[in-house]
């Protein structure tokens, strides 16, 4: 295959499984909002959890439970201990050499920050949903600056965002700005 071909092939593959996941998540959370809410449940011991999966799993549930959120914790601890390492490499353009001391100190800090919940015995529920409104918080100021960066010409060059991508970008900003309004107010009536 000619690299075009890789190119247009991996392109459909990746917009398919994006898509996917978009769906399964959107699924769940429709699936989530037609039960527990309508039911008026409310979560906020992760214990309530595995009770909630008790009549589709049995006895398994609290094994099932357990193995995907230490699957879910593990899989996101890596990708976070190593993001700011690697951001300060990139930006200084150096070597992803992590067996230096400073970014061995930098993934022990970061590791330390998921003993907040045990420690000060935090609900877990709570602090996910904090993190996740944080998450929100921080998108818009992302969307700016990759709006920003991919209309400089002299950074950009001939890939400079043209009409349909600043329109693109203005509808994800929009969309940005909504979620981060309802993010924020979500916290607020958690937090009262």
């Amino acid at each position: 295959m000619t690299y075009q071909v890789l190119r247009i092939h991996n392109s459909f593959f990746t917009g398919y499984f994006v898509t996917l996941m978009f769906l399964i998540s959107g699924s769940i959370m429709a699936a989530a909002a037609g039960t527990l809410y309508v039911e008026g449940i409310q979560l906020s011991r992760a214990s309530q959890m595995i009770e909630l999966l008790q009549p589709l799993a049995g006895s398994f549930a609290t094994s099932i439970f357990a193995v995907g959120i230490v699957s879910a914790g593990v899989s996101s601890q890596f990708p976070n201990i190593l993001m700011l390492p690697w951001l300060i490499c990139d930006y200084n353009e150096t070597e992803r050499d992590m067996s230096l001391s400073k970014y061995r100190l930098i993934v022990f800090f970061i590791s330390i920050l998921g003993l907040v919940v045990p420690i000060f015995d935090a609900q877990p529920v709570f602090v996910m949903i904090i993190s996740q409104a944080l998450n929100a918080i921080i998108l818009p100021l992302t969307v700016l600056g990759i709006f920003y960066l991919v209309n400089r010409k002299d950074l950009m060059g001939t890939y400079k965002a043209n009409i349909k991508s600043n329109i693109i970008l203005s509808l994800i900003l929009i969309f940005a700005i909504f979620t981060s309004v309802t993010g924020i107010k979500g916290v607020i009536e958690l937090i009262n």
